[in-house]
């Protein structure tokens, strides 16, 4: 019996390990891309200035919005795929090229025909490439499902890391010989052709085209909720652009998206891998154990599992938040300082959105994809009736309104997970106080030294960098002190096992 139990804590203390090996390389995925993306980004915004850099944000705007369309749900699916036979998300695969490739044409068409109307040819040339990108984007979307399927996260983040630099490298140096926006284009296109093929040199497996009508009615049942889902979450995000450039115009736009840029960049060192260890994690608690305590299981993992995001999360956001006007005074100069309340007011509105990680991943799991569709026709039809209303009273008025709409999603996401998946929100808050008085002790120090820094005329960046860290390390001295059971969690997932464990 008490071997049994060794045994069992070790394969636990090692599926930790594994589990910690894989966040950290995926966060290290989005570290390194936030970096590459944002070392171009300040080189563009410093370069092409608010109108130009406005531009292309709508140009790319309408492209997400075309990718969307043509992921069509491909990747979740994979990911959810049950069974050890790869035919299946190969054929998924090869469903995902023949897409990506239709839908690029439909985007080269729109963008010649939006010439004719008296685009300018630098527009059209730019929609053009922009087109390319949803082919390559698409397929590698799909690549990655596979790699997430396989469980091989590990060569998935490696696979992001090399396109992301390499495109971030192409961007600068076209940026600083004199590309323009098109150096941004140049840079995308190739970070989506280095992760494409990277991915399949990890897979070694080439898309089948043996495709089963059995095949196609699942990826349809399924495809068709999380496609519709994705659609109206991207529309959401992505009107908000469109609205602020028909209403108040390019200038506008370019300094709304800085400060969103810089808001994502923070946000998705969290998003991304959260999202991608949710979907891991959640099934796991689905399927590992006896069926009558699937819920139990499900309710465990989503406390732990928002914990971390809040832990790891929030302390970022808020130091954003906090330093904005040093932080886009030091990065991208004065011209840009207008931003800097748009920064914090949209800090705030991410901080509301850490549950909505896991709605997808969670309903998928829990077999009620069905519900997502109505659920986002909701939050997008309020979203964009919201943020038109706002639109006529100023581009601050619109970042308050995104504000007003987390809280919404907030709501609504409980709301969801309680009806569908049998999570009881106040067991799981009882989980989340840990976390309180650590964050108002990193926060408080942080606004006490920006005060008290007034006189020293210490240049920005070096302020927003200096202050953030003396916060950080008052953030992980409350948490040890406050949440040791969190912190003797996270300590012994770091702590090497030993020879004779």
């Amino acid at each position: 019996m008490r071997k049994t139990k060794m045994q069992s804590t070790a394969e636990k203390t090692t599926g930790g390990r594994k589990l910690a090996g894989d966040a950290a390389l995926n966060v290290g995925e989005r570290v390194v891309s936030q970096l590459a993306q944002f070392a171009v980004f300040v080189v563009a915004a410093r370069t092409l200035g608010p109108a130009e850099f406005g531009i292309f944000a709508l140009v790319s705007a309408c492209a997400i919005l075309l990718l969307v369309v043509a992921e069509l749900g491909w990747a979740p699916f994979i990911m959810s795929h049950k069974g050890d036979d790869v035919a299946v998300p190969l054929q998924v695969l090869f469903l995902a090229i023949l897409s990506g490739g239709g839908f690029a044409v439909v985007g080269g068409l729109g963008a010649l025909g939006a010439g004719q109307f008296g685009v300018s040819d630098n527009i059209v040339l730019l929609m053009l490439l922009f087109a390319v990108w949803v082919a390559l984007a698409n397929a590698s979307s799909a690549q990655k499902g596979i790699l997430v399927w396989m469980g091989r996260l590990k060569a998935a983040a490696l696979c992001g890391i090399a396109g992301e630099l390499l495109g971030a490298a192409v961007a600068l140096v076209t940026l600083l010989n004199g590309a323009g926006v098109f150096a941004l284009a140049y840079g995308r296109l190739c970070s989506q052709s280095v992760t494409l093929a990277l991915s399949f040199c990890a897979t070694r497996r080439a898309p089948r085209r043996d495709i089963s009508a059995g095949l196609l009615r699942d990826l349809w049942a399924f495809s068709s909720k999380i496609f519709l889902s994705r659609l109206m979450v991207h529309a959401r995000l992505n009107l908000v652009t469109l609205i602020i450039g028909g209403a108040l115009g390019a200038a506008a736009v370019g300094y709304y998206r800085a400060a969103e840029r810089l808001v994502g960049a923070i946000a998705e060192l969290i998003v991304v891998p959260g999202q991608l260890l949710a979907w891991t994690q959640l099934r796991r608690a689905r399927d590992q154990g006896d069926p009558s305590g699937q819920t139990d299981r499900l309710n465990a993992q989503v406390a732990r599992h928002l914990k971390a995001l809040i832990v790891f999360g929030a302390p970022l956001l808020i130091w954003l938040a906090v330093m904005n006007d040093e932080i886009l005074g030091g990065l991208l100069g004065d011209q840009w300082r207008p931003a800097a309340s748009l920064v914090t007011i949209l800090a705030v509105g991410r901080l509301l959105l850490f549950a909505g990680i896991m709605t997808e991943p969670l309903m998928s799991i829990v077999g009620a994809a069905s519900k997502l569709p109505a659920f986002m026709a909701g939050i997008l039809g309020l979203s964009v009736l919201l943020t038109w209303i706002a639109a006529y009273f100023g581009v601050q008025a619109v970042a308050w309104s995104q504000v007003a709409i987390s809280g919404i999603v907030l709501g609504a996401t409980i709301i969801l997970f309680a009806r569908n998946a049998g999570i009881r929100w106040a067991e799981v808050c009882k989980q989340l106080r840990g976390p309180i008085l650590p964050l108002i002790c990193g926060t408080g120090t942080i606004m006490l030294l920006d005060w008290a820094a007034t006189a020293l005329g210490l240049a920005d960046l070096t302020e927003a960098v200096l202050f953030g860290l003396c916060g950080g390390i008052v953030y992980v001295a409350a948490i040890a002190a406050f949440d040791r059971a969190f912190w003797s969690d996270f300590t012994a997932i770091l702590r090497p096992a030993s020879v004779a464990r």
